[in-house]
Parts: structure tokens; C-alpha cells; sequence
């Protein structure tokens, strides 16, 4: 026992050194892909109950991926977790008869001096990196549907396709420029996957990146409002930070910019009867939009 805590504290003491101690030259994206793409592509061999491990991994590869020279690296989570009281879940016996009244409030966005409005920045496409762009989000979103099922699991004793019936007439409401398609995106109970109905027509790469950007950042910082518990928040959902990261990195790159931009200002149902799950499954349906529109623009070059 001496043992183990003594290499406990050598750990401890070895961790702050390391966050104290200048950070260590990053490597381009490019030289990155390949690792990442790899540790995306084994997801389909992974055993669920280790899906978790997926977002250290990511966060590891993301946060040397990221360019240096750019102020668009990814901001660190605020930590409203750790401030803010945890407003513990209660399940409810019979959640689609019990509908709370939607209390729609404003989500505050950041706006960074310099920085253009998401809507008027002025983009020449890289339409070379779309196809990056296209597997960061089909991966990604794996990623998030695996570590929402594991956190159903062990969290809430549930699982993913009962969770979604069950809480389909509650509705988030999150404002943001891909609102109107993510309402199209169901669930497909028969095949247990998220499908895109009656989708829109894609429009050019550079109104199409305009939303795609605005709307990552928008649902990044809806997680930043959301309380989480401690075991919640570093065991699952610290992670989809990481992958609002890594999308922003690829949707900068197909539209040329190294500086990210400033969205609008956001509001959403603050009293969903279910708020994290509602986040999570947000994420997933905005990057299953993504995926789409990153397919249709590949197809149309």
C-alpha cells in the first residue's frame, strides 16, 4: 500500500511538472492523420465496455495535432462543473407524459476582438481537404455515439435506443444554422443508426462551412452551460470538447483560415427534463448534418 501511494504521488508530482514546464513542439495535422484515422478505424473492434478509453485517446491525439502560429486553438473547457452545484437526474417512470414547460434562455457566446462574425467570414475553399474534413466527422461521431451508450450504461442503467424513445417528446431547442436539418435527423430502431431524412439540398463550400463552424462552436459552448458531475464529465463527456475541437480544425482547413469567428448568440430549453443526454445526443445528429454535407460537397467537386 506504501508502494502504491508513493508511485501515486511520483505521478502526481510528475503531471504538474509537466503542465508547469514549456509545452512541447506540436506536430502539423498532416503528420497526424494517419495515427488518428487509425485509432477512429478500430472503434468497430473495440469491446463497448471500453469505449471510454476512445476520448483520452482522442485528446491526446487532438491536442497534438493541433497547428501552432493560431489563435484558433481550442479553448480550455471553463470548468463550470467544478463551480457550479450538481443538479442530480431523476428518472421518471413516465417521462413521455411528463413534459415540462420549455424555459428557453440565452446561451452567451464568446466574441473575440479581431475576430469576423461566423457569417460574414470570407472563405477560399480548400475543397482538398474535405474528404479530411468528412472522416474527422463520420469518426467523431462514433466516437460520440459509443461513449453516450457507455454513459447510459454504467451512469444511468439504461441504454441508447431506449433513452431516445423515451425522451422524444422533449426537445432542447438549441438555436443555431443547422437547427432546421438536425430536427430531420431520427433514429433508426431497426438498424440502431442515426439517419438524415428528407435532407436539404448543400449549397456552396463556403456557406456551408459559414454553418458548419458557427454551429460547432454554438454546441461546444451549450457544454460549457451543462452540469456535469465529476465522474460525468472526466470519464465521458470531457471528451466530445475534443471532438468539437478536432471538427473545427478540419472545417478550418476546407475553408482556409487559421482564426475561428464569432457566432451568434445562442439560446436553448434550459428545463429538458434530460440535459446532458439532450447535449450528447445534439452532438451527434449536428455531425451526422456534417457528414452529409461534406459528402454531397466531395460528390459535387
Amino acid at each position: 500500500m506504501a508502494t502504491s501511494t508513493s508511485e501515486t504521488s511520483e505521478m502526481l508530482s510528475s503531471e504538474r511538472l509537466q503542465q508547469q514546464s514549456p509545452a512541447a513542439p506540436t506536430r502539423t495535422c498532416h503528420q497526424q492523420q494517419q495515427p488518428l484515422i487509425a485509432v477512429f478505424s478500430s472503434l468497430g473492434r473495440m469491446s463497448p465496455a471500453k469505449c471510454w478509453l476512445l476520448g483520452i485517446l482522442l485528446l491526446l491525439t487532438v491536442a497534438t495535432s493541433w497547428p501552432t502560429g493560431t489563435s484558433a486553438a481550442p479553448r480550455r473547457a471553463r470548468g463550470l462543473h467544478l463551480i457550479l452545484g450538481h443538479r442530480q437526474y431523476r428518472h421518471h417512470q413516465h417521462a413521455r407524459s411528463t413534459d415540462p414547460i420549455s424555459i428557453i434562455v440565452p446561451l452567451p457566446t464568446n466574441q473575440t476582438e479581431g475576430w469576423e462574425s461566423c457569417s460574414k467570414m470570407s472563405i477560399t475553399p480548400n475543397t482538398s481537404a474535405l474528404i479530411y474534413a468528412r472522416d474527422v466527422a463520420i469518426n467523431t461521431r462514433e466516437a460520440a455515439i459509443c461513449l453516450t451508450q457507455e454513459w447510459l450504461e454504467h451512469m444511468q442503467s439504461g441504454d441508447l435506443k431506449s433513452a431516445i424513445r423515451k425522451f422524444s417528446f422533449h426537445k432542447l431547442y438549441l438555436k443555431h444554422p443547422l437547427q432546421t436539418e438536425v430536427e430531420k435527423v431520427v433514429f433508426n430502431y431497426e438498424t440502431e443508426t442515426f439517419d438524415y431524412v428528407g435532407a436539404e439540398p448543400v449549397s456552396t463550400v463556403e456557406k456551408e462551412m459559414h454553418q458548419i463552424i458557427e454551429t460547432l462552436l454554438v454546441v461546444e459552448h451549450l457544454f460549457d452551460a451543462v452540469q456535469f458531475s465529476h465522474k460525468d464529465w472526466n470519464c465521458y463527456f470531457k471528451a466530445f470538447m475534443d471532438f468539437f475541437h478536432h471538427n473545427m480544425h478540419s472545417a478550418l482547413r476546407v475553408a482556409n483560415k487559421s482564426d475561428l469567428c464569432n457566432p451568434e448568440d445562442s439560446d436553448y430549453n434550459k428545463n429538458h427534463i434530460f440535459l446532458k443526454f439532450a447535449a450528447a445526443l445534439e452532438t451527434i445528429k449536428v455531425l451526422t448534418v456534417m457528414v452529409h454535407k461534406y459528402d454531397q460537397l466531395i460528390s459535387n467537386q
